[in-house]
């Protein structure tokens, strides 16, 4: 059967068989299971952690006995310093993973993934294969003795963390090379532009969104790491998942929801903070 369509003639709409129909029904569902899921799995248990935190009691019920700040209250300084630790210790690994992994890509941009530059990319992508417990062991016992004797500094959190979150700054930075950036970077290197120049004028705009993933997915992973933090820390130092974990086993739940939440509430500021547009007058003048 032949038909002419001329332009701007409407192409007739034909009803939906009994098949697409079906697929249709068949997508919704999937959906609402999805979403769901994802009810059932994340939002759910934030909303018992948030509910948990101004309970005053909370047992055999659907919901608390009865609400109060007195969990807050009770929160000392143990507690803040803690948090601090661990928003410091968030933004310090972020920040060095970020610039390591960036300088990895811009070193193995080009190079032939056969030799040096694949040893050198399978070396940074190991501890993504290890566990992290295994991880904290083999830092632990390699710096614990002279002349580098990490084992009673903080210095050695920092290392196993960066290890830990590197191949992930490492791929963010590696998957926003596009042949692109190379094109614009060879041309301005032949226009005259020294390479400072070039990688603070072409490079690093094009690569903003690429660090700021790089930075917000370091810092998530370095507030919620427990397993690798757990074996190396120093006497006298404690991260958030540290302290709440020493509270879930005296059988202390409110209080370590309480401390569960405003390390979500500072974490969530510091990653809308990481993710903030820049200025369109800053973005032009760069």
């Amino acid at each position: 059967m032949s038909a002419e369509f001329r332009i701007g003639q409407a192409v007739p709409r034909h009803p939906l068989g009994w098949t697409d129909a079906l697929l249709k029904h068949a997508s919704r569902v999937a959906l609402a299971l999805a979403a769901f899921a994802c009810f059932w799995l994340f939002v759910l248990p934030v909303v018992v952690v948030a509910l948990s935190s101004v309970s005053t009691q909370w047992s055999g019920t659907i919901l608390p006995a009865g609400y109060s700040l007195r969990w807050f209250e009770r929160l000392g300084s143990p507690e803040y310093d803690a948090l601090l630790t661990s928003l410091e210790i968030g933004f310090g690994v972020s920040a060095l993973g970020t610039i390591l992994g960036l300088w990895l890509a811009l070193a193995l941009e080009g190079r032939d993934r056969r030799g040096l530059g694949a040893l050198v990319d399978a070396l940074v992508m190991v501890p993504n294969g290890v566990p992290s417990v295994v991880l904290g062991l083999a830092v632990l016992i390699a710096y614990h003795q002279k002349p580098l004797d990490l084992s009673s500094s903080a210095a050695i959190v920092v290392l196993v963390q960066l290890a830990l979150i590197l191949p992930f700054c490492y791929r963010c930075a590696a998957a926003a090379l596009r042949p692109e950036l190379t094109v614009l970077r060879e041309a301005a290197a032949s226009l005259g532009a020294p390479p400072a120049m070039v990688l603070r004028r072409v490079l690093l705009p094009q690569l903003v969104p690429a660090l700021r993933a790089s930075l917000a997915l370091g810092f998530a992973l370095s507030l919620g790491e427990l397993g690798a933090t757990l074996t190396v820390y120093p006497p006298g130092f404690a991260t958030v998942p540290i302290v709440v974990i020493g509270q879930v086993e005296r059988g202390y739940y409110l209080p370590a929801s309480a401390l569960s939440l405003l390390m979500l509430g500072a974490s969530l500021a510091a990653l809308l903070l990481i993710a903030a547009s820049v200025p369109r007058g800053k973005r032009a003048a760069s």
